[in-house]
């Protein structure tokens, strides 16, 4: 049997389609960036054409699950529809026009699908674990285990909304970046810190971050899943992107396209989460909270 899995984000739509019988097999893994939550720090809604862009994708990710012969399809939402002042206004339409419910999960749950699909990334590793989910209006702290999900912090930033938070100039001023890590170290309160054990980031900030350092021209999940940065390697990323303007980010190999204006304020953000924890390295994640979705819907947990 097929299924579908879409996740709703701040910044991107993902969809997932896997087939369930002896194992699970990925048939299609796909990324968008609509940036839903474009405007919203300022505004406490979602824009019309940030919901026009968005709708957009999930009725091409219903086509393709058509095609695929997909009998269940299952759509969470995350921060921006957690946030939002008119998520409401989003949901109907999403009901109406696609046929499908866009179901909005808690922090938590967000937090313990990226669990799952984690657990199952870091098969045949022995103790415990952390992960690092940098979406575009939330950032996901995650402490568990391969027995249990033990807990977790949501920190209301990301890339997206720091971006529009503090950065005014381009390239940013070094005042901008100033401003950026003095609010993260303002967020930073993780009872679990400073534990030890293996350390997991996921998102399209770390993927995109992995495809830049390993000279990726384009977008390779083989290469960056499972891949390990360094914390002298996020750093120099750092220095690099900081110099360049956003035209020159574009073309820079490695970069998601829609993503070289944000992607500086999310490599900042892990950065900083790092030297909180004193961890020097992270293991990439290419997989999330769709994957974790599937697990637990397939009793895979």
């Amino acid at each position: 049997m097929k299924y579908a899995a879409i996740d709703v984000g701040t910044n991107t739509v993902l969809l997932l389609i896997a087939e369930i019988g002896n194992g699970f097999r990925e048939i299609l893994d796909v990324a968008t960036i609509t940036r839903l939550g474009e405007g919203l720090k300022a505004t406490n809604r979602l824009s019309e054409a940030a919901m026009e862009r968005t709708l957009a994708t999930l009725q091409t990710y219903k086509d393709t699950a058509e095609k695929n012969q997909i009998q269940t399809i299952l759509c969470v939402g995350t921060a921006a529809l957690r946030e939002a002042g008119n998520s409401d206004l989003f949901l109907s339409r999403a009901k109406e026009y696609l046929g499908f419910q866009v179901k909005v999960i808690s922090a938590r749950d967000e937090a313990y699908y990226t669990y799952l699909s984690v657990k199952h990334d870091l098969a045949g590793t022995e103790g415990g674990f952390l992960v690092i989910d940098i979406g575009g209006g939330s950032t996901e702290i995650i402490e568990g285990s391969h027995e249990c999900f033990s807990g977790f912090v949501s920190l209301p930033a990301g890339s997206v909304k720091l971006t529009e938070m503090f950065i005014r100039h381009d390239p940013p001023l070094p005042d901008e970046i100033r401003l950026v890590r003095e609010h993260v170290r303002l967020l930073l309160d993780v009872p679990f810190a400073k534990r030890g054990g293996l350390l997991v980031g996921t998102a399209g900030t770390v993927t995109t971050l992995a495809s830049i350092a390993l000279g990726v021209d384009e977008y390779d999940k083989g290469r960056i899943h499972g891949a390990r940065l360094s914390l002298d390697t996020i750093n120099g990323v750092i220095v690099k992107l900081a110099g360049m303007t956003v035209a020159e980010r574009r073309v820079l190999p490695g970069m998601e396209k829609g993503r070289e204006d944000i992607l500086l304020q999310g490599i900042i953000l892990l950065q900083e989460i790092m030297a909180y924890l004193g961890t020097a390295e992270v293991i990439v994640s290419a997989n999330g909270v769709r994957y974790g979705l599937l697990y637990e819907t397939l009793g895979q947990v």
